[in-house]
């Protein structure tokens, strides 16, 4: 029997409910639906308190809302430490609340209580906890879904004064509250029936682990494309002995590795200000004839006035498994089990924290910054809150505290962060944007490209856009290409966690601030058709007279030229040699459309002549091509050979891990590959300069490395 310790009682009837059990989706700042058996990290605003004593045992109720208005009672069990200096109306946070709902004491037709044979009926949550839990729900009139304080809950106030605030919230266990199978509610027994003698056993047994900087002077900002900004991966590959795959190399990727300044400015005020060139010149293996249009990529914006827009920024952490694999390691090798990873060796959750802390320090007071962790599932770990109100030391502390396990989750993930930012105003004054670190390698729920990429375009088409930052060598890269073309969407590599920091030091702003969208670039004259198009995400969708660009992002600037701020077309003019009307579209960060039109007089000049940052543009298109068919002619006669895994877990369904493909350089592309040496050797001459000799070594490794055929190789693999 409950009585009441001298407080004011709520009539029974009258108890707060909850407006229904559905699937939580629980945030500091949102608490609108539970599950009930699993723990919560909640916020809540204190309404009132009681205290009761049943059975020998003090307990507290405390009756609060949450941000709708929805009350409900905080139940404190007694092995729980009392809740003390609770204020009314005061804001708290809770981490680890059980939600449990009143014991229904219907029986079940099956099975009988072997001490008094009276029907059975199921355990519940509250029957993990001392009857006088169940004692107070019935005399406090609880009727509804609510809260229940023990041992593993904390409860700490969120301050309205200005003080910083460390709002991180660790991850619990979602799994089920331990409870008996079945209760007997006559003789109080807890009752686990026995299967059949007769009936077969199993034991199921998941086997899962938890756990170079720009010199930025010049007059205007530049614009770079969309897409990879780096081929980090595809070098890193080859450095450690793998084939790289084909998607790694991109020369929207390479380019933005180099700085271009290309043709004439032009005269204009609008954003966009492109510049154009052409060149002729025969390909060094194929001697092909080939005649390139460039459009290089600037603005109008004054560089020493330009600044970011205010940033609504989620970052998304992959703490899966494999974010414990070597940072130069594949973590799924051979079989697709994981790798052991040395002791001594970087991992990339290491790599990954450490950037994620650098990243922090680009914030400004009035940014906004949420963390949502993932593995096979999604944990809001930071809500959105100003940066200027919450104490960042604290949070980079527990940014590095993060432990790894488990699957990989990828949207689920990314639909935690989207739960954030959709109830945030937009508009071109606010950048919302998601940044993943992650190594691309999704094992669990939606794991198909075309879905994904489905959802992330989905979310851009909200404004709310996306930055992929690459973890360790065996990033997928095809589906990483497939999602950093989406609108506003880029992708990073992480080379090393200070590398990346120097690289955020200068370039932050410009990784965060998409300027125009939906370029398009239309060839307007009798003769002249778009053959292939280079620089962009968007190159397969080039037509005979049509090119497009997803995004122009801003670009750091070096004595006049932008990096990645290229864009190649190569042109078939067999027909004609005339002049042409080139007429550019795209769309400002306000929806504003644009229209420009210039007329473009091919000259197809010998190369010699061309303007250098074309020529370094034209080489480095080469590279790439031959570069792409080899990795292409490599991994695709492995896999045909070796045939395909198509096992799929019952546990997490589709996967998509990354195995590792010896580097194999077949004696025909050894050949090809000194010929693209020596022609690259020669540009560099013409140009009198070693920009270019980072390719050269490459491409000189893998001409001394050892001659393997692939026939020996596929022999190996099976």
């Amino acid at each position: 029997m409950c009585h009441p310790s001298g407080e004011p009682q709520t009539p029974h009837g009258n108890s707060p409910q909850l407006p229904g059990i559905r699937q939580l989706r629980a945030t500091m700042d949102a608490y609108t639906d539970l599950t009930v058996g699993t723990r919560h990290n909640i916020t809540v605003t204190v309404v009132s308190q009681r205290r009761v004593s049943c059975d020998g045992y003090r307990l507290q109720r405390v009756l609060v809302t949450d941000h709708t208005g929805h009350q409900f009672p905080l139940l404190v069990t007694p092995a729980a430490t009392p809740l003390v200096d609770l204020r009314t109306g005061a804001s708290h946070q809770v981490t680890g609340v059980v939600v449990a709902e009143p014991i229904d004491t219907t029986a079940s037709d099956e099975p009988i209580c072997p001490d008094c044979d009276q029907p059975l009926r199921p355990g519940q949550v509250l029957d993990a906890y001392p009857q006088a839990v169940t004692a107070a729900v019935s005399e406090l009139g609880i009727t509804g879904p609510f809260g229940l304080v023990d041992t593993e809950t904390s409860l700490f106030p969120l301050r309205s004064t200005p003080a910083k605030i460390d709002d991180w919230l660790p991850p619990h266990d979602t799994t089920a509250i331990d409870h008996p199978a079945y209760v007997c509610d006559r003789c109080e027994q807890h009752v686990t029936p026995q299967p059949p003698a007769d009936a077969p056993s199993f034991n199921v047994i998941n086997d899962i682990e938890m756990g170079e900087t720009a010199n930025v002077g010049s007059d205007t900002v530049g614009l770079a494309a969309g897409g990879a900004t780096d081929v980090t991966t595809f070098r890193e590959n080859i450095a450690n002995g793998y084939t790289p795959q084909p998607a790694a190399i991109t020369e929207t990727g390479l380019f933005g590795e180099y700085y271009f300044d290309i043709g004439t400015p032009a005269n204009t005020e609008a954003l966009f200000a492109p510049r154009y060139a052409t060149l002729a010149s025969d390909h060094p293996v194929t001697g092909a004839r080939e005649q390139y249009l460039a459009v290089g990529l600037d603005s109008t914006l004054d560089e020493a006035a330009f600044s970011r827009p205010r940033l609504d920024l989620v970052v998304v952490l992959d703490v899966s498994g494999s974010m414990n694999g070597a940072f130069d390691e594949y973590y799924y090798d051979d079989t697709g089990s994981p790798v052991q990873t040395d002791a001594d060796a970087t991992s990339k959750l290491a790599a990954a924290t450490e950037s994620l802390c650098a990243l922090t320090e680009q914030l400004h007071e009035d940014d906004q910054l949420g963390i949502v962790l993932y593995n096979h599932r999604a944990h809001v770990a930071k809500p959105l809150r100003d940066v200027g109100r919450t104490d960042m030391q604290a949070i980079r502390r527990h940014i590095r505290e993060v432990a790894a396990g488990g699957s990989t989750n990828l949207l689920d993930g990314f639909e935690a962060a989207l739960d954030m930012l959709c109830t945030e105003p937009n508009g071109p004054a606010t950048e919302q944007r998601i940044i993943f670190i992650t190594d691309m390698m999704p094992t669990a729920g939606t794991t198909e490209t075309t879905e994904l990429v489905d959802r992330f375009t989905n979310a851009a088409a909200a404004q709310i856009h996306t930055t992929f930052v690459g973890v360790g060598i065996d990033t997928n890269a095809e589906l990483a290409d497939a999602l950093s073309g989406i609108r506003g969407a880029n992708q990073y590599t992480i080379r090393s966690a200070a590398a990346f920091r120097q690289r955020l030091g200068t370039e932050f702003t410009y990784m965060v601030t998409p300027l125009a969208y939906d370029l398009t670039l239309e060839i307007d004259a009798e003769g002249y058709t778009i053959e292939s198009v280079h620089g962009t995400p968007s190159a397969d969708d080039a037509t005979d007279t049509l090119l497009e660009v997803t995004t122009l992002f801003a670009s750091p600037k070096r004595g006049g030229a932008a990096r990645g701020g290229v864009i190649l077309a190569q042109i078939d003019a067999t027909a004609s040699t005339g002049a042409f009307d080139l007429t550019a579209s795209w769309t400002d960060r306000s929806g504003c459309a644009h229209t420009e039109s210039v007329r473009v007089k091919p000259s197809w000049t010998p190369a010699a002549t061309a303007d250098p940052d074309l020529r370094k543009a034209v080489a480095l298109t080469r590279y790439s091509q031959e570069l792409r068919r080899w990795a292409t002619t490599v991994t695709d006669r492995i896999t045909a050979t070796a045939g395909t895994d198509d096992w799929r877990s019952p546990e997490f369904g589709e996967t998509q891990t990354r195995t590792s493909v010896p580097l194999v350089v077949p004696e025909a592309f050894r050949a090809r590959f000194a010929e693209l040496n020596q022609y690259l050797r020669q540009e560099a001459a013409a140009l009198d300069t070693d920009v270019l000799q980072t390719e050269q070594d490459l491409l000189t490794t893998l001409q001394n490395a050892d001659i393997a055929s692939l026939h020996a190789v596929t022999e190996s693999q099976q």
